[in-house]
């Protein structure tokens, strides 16, 4: 299986090498050093592929070859051959757990690229007595990390999930030690199963391991969770799959975790525990979780503002020195400089701002168990989804009935009812989708099956492939009934003696075999020439195309019986014994009368094709992977809207290498047939290119690529290991739900990136004044504790932004994470406000003639006004692409917190906070000159804003 670094060089996307690479790398060094593994050190290695290919290989052997290779034979093993086995294979039990403990998630949660800046930051600052400056950065790392980690704690991440799919008890054959006694059968602990024990199959049982059959006897498997798909799968002893056969379609191998829906059947363990198919995926869902696209956004800005910081303290100390010859003073103007540049809340309101988001949506019941998950929500620009449950109701439907010439015939739904009705079997989901379908008829089409007596019944089987029912009709004419005559009525009734009928359903080729005649209405009861037949094979293969599942319905009229069984006891209720039923043989299916075909599909949700719709107008690409087979989801998607011009299985992506399978399925719409291990390649495949992916899915099946998806998404009546691979949960299986999800993912991201445009080129600003400050004046041009205070009052006055709003054309298209973005947002916008800046200095310098260190308070107070205002009032600027005020106006939190930022700093200057800062109070006509800086400084913001969205097409 190409790993994701093997796709990114495939398509020419590997990590480029420089300093930003340097940075990377070592920083992935210690990541990896502290990284959070959750594989116990007890956990085995799985190879997949060895697993796999051990299945397929032994499902190409006959069952004698079965048994000598694993030296067993249908006796059973010896007791004494169990016990050495058992130490030499371990205990069936599957050894990795999936929690995560409480450490591992607060270790997750404090390491952050800007966490560890501030740290540094503070401990510098703490060497060198800035004891303000100490207790600041701590207490930003404090309050990002506890967001973090207490939201994520709430997760509910419990342990071990896959075992509740193994049952405590097998019942397996086994005998004494010695190899002449018989087997017997015994009820052993299920983690005392063995390879080469012979396990009994019955009705409900789960599967302790993974089985090649040896004896089948009707047998029907519910592969459900590992394949999502509802209707179980037959399986047979009697067959000799080929190499080249899916995994999950192998007739004759069952998995661990599955569960017998009907029959029974001997099998051979071929494998258990951490070697069986269902231990391949747990083994991936407890490796550490891959990065997505939130964190790598979150790093590149990072390692963007390290550099810049790198690169600018080095010049501003310099500076420094040589203009004061003080470089001690320098190195602690640069030490500030540095804390300048750092936007010391990022951590803090990114985690605020992805809680709020997480909030918000859980009202919307999307429940968000990993704050990433919810940025990753709004930049997701591809979305993977199964077909089950999501496009579709989930649940067999009956869409049509007809007759030979492929019209609606209502006699031929009621013969079809009649013996779903009657049989006394476990009805399976076309019996229970026909019973449906037949409840909610009123008035003439109402069925009335108390008309009917049952005599006998003749179950399915997968060698004949059809169920028979034998009924008994009361009050029938004596000249004898034919059923071809009986078109206009409802139910086969006259006044005479009573008969029966044989009412038999089953697959079409099966059932055709069986007929002689047909009925057709224009023509009366015709014989089944070869023409016909291939006619009616020739409209099967045609409704198959349009993925709907068929079932044929044939009668026949018997002689009348002795004596009958009353249908007095609710339909509900199962009939073990007939009195009469060995009158009747499996011959009587023959000479039959083909009524028509009913078809059944799994129909596509009245949500799903707006919902889509919504979707591909916000810029998200749908494609629908799937393990079901490609025509069943080529209909689905064509009712929901979903392209279907690229559409490919999985045995064909198994025959691409590398690059072709990248192609390939970036343009496919629909991937059918699909393994569990082919869903987590696509995945990552489709993420490389800074695709953002999302997967929506249920099942096992569905876990590793939920697990590699940028973001997974699982509903809350999902299997509990997809709901633990996710990272959001819909409380309603909708897609309508995941569009709000979106649309608040996207407003988290808009009003994070906010924040880090506003923070970074105003922090750049201001020590791209500094720089010129440093080289003129003969004094610092304000205090390291100023710079603090200012930057404290800024990143505050930001703090609200979680509570903005987003203008609705940013709303319509995914955003990804742009370092590139950010840094040329810096330069451009940065140095508009060191133009006001130095026209301070100027008015300063000139006018009032402070150009001296005693005067320098009285300078450093009226630029820490100067620098606080204007980048304080331009948020509003910033925040839209707009006219702010006349055409987007902020939410009510972001004006008050403006207004309170800009009334506590022109209040500094007056209360002992400034005193003990070491201002002074401001010339009263400073303050009209301060008035007239933020004007001009807002329009030519807004003029420099227009050009730039001009030059770069976008603004946030």
């Amino acid at each position: 299986m190409a790993s994701l670094v093997d796709l990114e060089r495939a398509s020419g996307n590997a990590p480029k090498e420089g300093t930003l690479g340097g940075l990377k790398a070592i920083f992935a060094v210690v990541t990896s050093f502290f990284s959070d593994c959750s594989l116990p050190s007890t956990a085995k290695t799985v190879n997949a592929k060895l697993v796999e290919d051990n299945i397929v290989r032994n499902a190409t052997l006959d069952k004698d070859a079965i048994l000598a290779s694993l030296k067993t034979s249908l006796n059973g093993l010896t007791t004494e051959d169990a016990k050495n086995r058992l130490k030499q294979f371990g205990p069936n039990v599957l050894s990795i757990k999936l929690a995560r403990r409480w450490y591992k998630i607060l270790w997750n949660a404090f390491w952050h690229p800007f966490n560890i800046i501030l740290l540094v930051l503070a401990t510098i600052s703490g060497a060198t007595s800035d004891k303000a400056t100490l207790i600041v950065m701590c207490l930003m790392v404090v309050l990002s990390v506890g967001v973090r980690f207490y939201q994520e704690l709430k997760s509910s991440r419990a342990a071990s999930k896959l075992s509740e799919l193994v049952r405590d008890r097998a019942a397996v054959i086994r005998r004494e030690n010695g190899n002449s006694k018989e087997g017997v059968e015994l009820e052993i602990n299920q983690e005392d199963v063995v390879p080469g024990d012979i396990v009994i199959l019955r009705t409900g049982d789960l599967l302790p391991g993974d089985v090649r059959l040896v004896t089948s006897n009707n047998l029907l498997v519910s592969q459900s969770a590992l394949t999502g798909e509802s209707i179980a799968v037959e399986k047979y002893a009697d067959v000799i799959e080929s190499e080249s056969t899916p995994l999950l379609d192998l007739k004759n191998a069952c998995f661990m975790g599955t569960s017998v829906e009907s029959g029974g059947a001997l099998g051979v363990v071929i494998s258990t525990g951490d070697q069986t198919y269902i231990s391949t995926i747990a083994t991936y869902l407890a490796r550490r979780t891959p990065i997505n696209s939130f964190q790598k956004g979150v790093r590149r800005v990072s390692y963007l503002l390290i550099c810049f910081m790198l690169a600018m303290v080095p010049i501003v100390i310099v500076i420094s020195g040589i203009t004061t010859h003080n470089w001690g003073n320098s190195a602690l103007f640069g030490i500030s400089v540095a804390v300048g540049l750092t936007p010391e809340m990022l951590p803090m309101i990114v985690n605020a701002n992805l809680a709020r988001g997480a909030l918000v949506m859980a009202r919307k019941k999307c429940i968000v168990k990993t704050l990433d998950a919810v940025q990753n929500m709004g930049a997701m620009d591809i979305l993977c989804t199964d077909k089950t449950g999501t496009l579709t109701i989930d649940r067999v439907a009956m869409v049509q009935y007809m007759d030979c010439h492929g019209i609606s015939k209502d006699q031929v739904f009621e013969y079809a009812y009649l013996n779903s009705y009657f049989q006394t079997g476990l009805k399976n989901l076309i019996d229970s989708a026909i019973l449906s379908f037949g409840e909610v008829l009123s008035g003439d089409r109402k069925m009335n099956p108390s008309k009917y007596n049952l005599v006998a019944e003749l179950p399915f089987d997968f060698v004949r492939r059809r169920m028979s029912v034998i009924l008994e009709v009361g009050d029938v004419s004596s000249s004898g009934l034919k059923p071809q005559e009986d078109v206009e009525h409802n139910v086969i009734s006259s006044v005479g003696q009573k008969r029966c009928i044989l009412v038999t359903k089953g697959a079409l080729e099966e059932m055709l075999d069986v007929c002689s005649c047909v009925q057709d209405d224009t023509a009366g009861c015709v014989p089944m020439t070869p023409e016909y037949r291939n006619k009616l094979l020739s409209m099967g293969e045609e409704l198959n195309a349009d993925g709907l599942r068929l079932v044929a319905v044939a009668i026949k009229e018997l002689k009348p019986t002795q004596a009958t069984i009353t249908m007095s006891t609710p339909r509900h209720e199962h009939f073990s014994k007939f009195s009469h039923e060995q009158q009747y043989r499996h011959s009587e299916e023959s000479e039959m009368v083909f009524h028509g075909i009913l078809t059944f599909q799994d129909p596509p949700k009245e949500s799903a094709k707006e919902a889509i719709e919504t979707l591909e107008k916000k810029g998200v690409a749908v494609k629908v992977l799937t393990g079901d087979a490609l025509s069943i989801a080529v209909k689905i998607c064509k009712d929901v809207g979903i392209a279907t011009d690229f559409v490919v299985t999985g045995p064909e992506l198994a025959l691409l290498d590398s690059n072709e399978f990248v192609k390939t399925v970036q343009k496919a719409t629909i991937m059918a047939k699909l393994t569990p291990y082919q869903k987590l390649k696509v995945v990552e495949a489709l993420k490389v290119g800074s695709h953002t992916v999302g997967f929506l899915g249920d099942g096992i099946n569905d876990a590793l690529a939920l697990k590699a998806a940028d973001v997974g998404i699982s509903v809350d009546s999902a299997t509990s290991v997809a709901k633990d691979a996710a990272e959001i949960i819909l409380l309603q299986k909708d897609l309508n739900v995941l569009v709000a999800g979106v649309t608040r993912g996207r407003i988290t991201h808009g009003n994070t990136i906010k924040y880090i445009k506003m923070a970074a080129s105003s922090n750049f600003g201001n020590v791209f004044s500094i720089l010129v400050a440093s080289a003129w004046l003969p004094f610092d041009p304000m205090k390291p504790v100023q710079i603090l205070t200012q930057n404290l009052l800024y990143d505050f006055s930001q703090a609200s932004i979680p509570w903005d709003r987003m203008d609705p054309e940013y709303l319509e298209t995914p955003h990804q994470w742009s370092a590139k973005g950010i840094a040329s947002f810096m330069v451009c916008m940065g140095p508009m406000s060191s133009i006001f800046d130095i026209t301070t200095f100027i008015l300063l310098w000139f006018h009032y003639g402070i150009r001296t260190v005693e005067r320098q308070a009285v300078f450093q107070t009226a630029w820490f006004l100067e620098g606080l205002l204007t980048q304080t009032l331009v948020i509003h600027l910033l925040r839209t692409t707009r006219i702010p005020f006349f055409q987007s106006t902020a939410a009510l939190p972001v004006l008050l917190t403006t207004g309170a930022i800009v009334s506590i700093g022109l209040a500094i200057p007056y209360t002992p906070l400034g005193k003990t800062e070491k201002m002074v109070h401001p010339y009263p006509s400073y303050y009209y000159f301060l008035a007239m800086t933020i004007f001009a400084y807002c329009c030519l913001a807004q003029c420099a804003k227009m050009v730039y969205i001009r030059v770069f097409k976008k603004w946030l």
